[in-house]
């Protein structure tokens, strides 16, 4: 095999092993590895073509990760398969540009061994942040949500978030690929062991003092009800009647547990008409919660008027037993393409292609829904992927999030449980235990260390009753965000002019010596 050849092989072979670290695959030991081919196929490379190589790595791995939206877009955005994986092509191009920079970096630091060691899991994670910030943001499947699995370490997330935990892999892929090439750098060995070690650590202990914790809170009880609606049907005006008495059915089976749930939680627009606004529909509605006898949430799409003109809302409304709403949310971060076109004077063609994307406008608040001594952080759909809103509501009290969510788009391929595996993380990361009710699934319950309950699973229907123990637990990531994030952004930054002022003073030396 040419050089060429081996390269492209280490660079295919990295894409894959990072995607293989995440669901459904979960095989989360290769990504401590899974840099490890990337690095080997970019030494000797000029920067170019590191960029170049890096580049097909992030096609390989955001293809073989993302490959769930051609199936979103051909099925229910109405666009010719070509056209749909087109659109998927287009996105991974955009995503496949973080990695070539870290490649690019990697060959610009190459012959820096200590900072090429310590300095590239900084430069992954600035990358990783810039991602879920850059045009509206899409932080989906991090290096670090790999080890979900490996819950131990995954405790770490209360302060650094997953963040610390991508950093460790990129840290444990340079440091092996030193030892490999035979330029180990034993500072690095020692960082990597003392962190791993460190975080293993932390983790253990953490476990077992959260989990005491959570003993001392009053224990209730929650339920959450998967209607495994079929999303062709969903907005059916003639299955309307077929919708509300399947939920209405499954709710009446979480009530009849021993002990009855004290609240009952349905997925994002399980019901499919304009809550207030579809009188007998509404009052249809209330009358079955009223039956049940329990508060619930339910998901419902809403019209405001805006500058004049109806626009719609995505949200969540809290009605107890009684039939009396006691809050509703509107969500806040809007799906790209979905629910909204970004850069609509620019993308005007778009609108007219995928006739799904709606005319929504987002919520503003992330004041928590009151109910009885308990304050409940509602988020809904994507809106779970993202730190910072759960932050949020967090910060205003919240003490349970409950995640509702219609995943019913992306069909029988892995999207369903790489988006249920973020939610976990919220319930690590602030020490909250995470509702998630899913119309297709996956429906789960989470306490505050992240350990699951139970699950509804994927295109079923069915309900599942767990215990929930609720309280305000502080974390050091709930107080600071993404502090860890930021101080590699500074270290990366630094590392960058570092490198290239020795550049430069080796160039003059060059020069001199002639």
């Amino acid at each position: 095999m040419t050089g060429n050849g081996v390269r492209v092989l280490g660079c295919v072979s990295s894409g894959f092993l990072l995607t293989l670290g995440l669901p459904r695959w979960d095989v989360y030991p290769v990504a401590w590895v899974a840099l490890v081919p990337l690095l080997l196929a970019l030494r000797g490379a000029s920067p170019r073509q590191a960029f170049g190589w890096g580049y097909l790595c992030g096609m390989v791995h955001f293809l073989s990760m993302l490959y769930w939206i051609r199936h979103v877009i051909f099925y229910y955005g109405g666009l010719p398969a070509p056209l749909a994986i087109g659109v998927l092509v287009l996105l991974c191009g955009y995503l496949a540009l973080y990695p070539a920079v870290f490649a690019w970096v990697s060959r610009r630091w190459e012959g820096r061994p200590a900072l090429w060691v310590l300095g590239l899991p900084l430069v992954w994670v600035t990358l990783e942040w810039v991602r879920a910030h850059a045009l509206s943001g899409f932080p989906w499947g991090n290096l670090g949500y790999s080890q979900t699995r490996f819950s131990t370490l995954a405790q770490v997330a209360d302060i650094t978030g997953v963040y610390g935990v991508s950093w460790l892999l990129v840290l444990s892929s340079t440091v092996l690929t030193s030892i490999l090439a035979r330029r180990a750098s034993r500072v690095g060995i020692a960082v990597f062991t003392l962190c791993l070690a460190g975080a293993i650590g932390y983790g253990a202990w953490r476990l077992d003092q959260v989990r005491r914790i959570q003993e001392g809170f009053p224990v209730w009880w929650a339920a959450v009800v998967q209607g495994n609606v079929d999303q062709s049907l969903k907005w059916d005006p003639a299955f309307q009647q077929e919708t509300l008495s399947r939920y209405r059915r499954l709710s009446l089976e979480a009530a009849g547990h021993d002990p009855p749930p004290d609240l009952v939680i349905w997925p994002e627009t399980a019901a499919p008409f304009f809550y207030g606004r579809e009188p007998n529909l509404s009052r249809q509605l209330d009358e079955m919660i009223m039956e049940i006898g329990r508060a619930t949430i339910f998901g419902s799409p809403a019209i405001i008027r805006e500058d004049g003109e109806a626009r719609l809302q995505n949200r969540a409304y809290l009605v107890e037993g009684q039939g009396t709403v006691l809050g509703s949310y509107a969500k806040r971060h809007l799906v790209p393409f979905g629910e909204y076109v970004p850069l609509q004077k620019l993308l005007f063609f778009v609108e007219r292609l995928v006739e799904a994307a709606g005319d929504f406008v987002p919520g503003k608040e992330s004041t928590p829904l009151e109910w009885g001594d308990r304050d409940l952080g509602v988020l809904i759909c994507y809106e779970g992927i993202f730190p910072a809103l759960a932050r949020q509501t967090v910060g205003e009290g919240a003490s349970v999030l409950v995640i509702i969510t219609n995943d019913a788009w992306y069909g029988p391929t892995s999207a369903p449980y790489q988006h249920l595996e973020m939610a976990r993380w919220r319930a690590i990361e602030f020490r909250r235990p995470v509702l998630r009710a899913a119309n297709t699934g996956v429906s789960a319950i989470f306490d505050s260390t992240g350990r699951e309950c139970g699950r509804i699973p994927l295109n079923e229907s069915g309900q599942l009753v767990c215990a929930v123990r609720s309280g305000l637990i502080d974390t050091f990531y709930g107080r600071w965000g993404d502090a860890f994030a930021w101080l590699c952004v500074a270290g990366a930054l630094m590392g960058a002019v570092w490198s290239e002022v020795l550049h430069r003073s080796d160039g003059a030396r060059r020069m001199t010596e002639r």
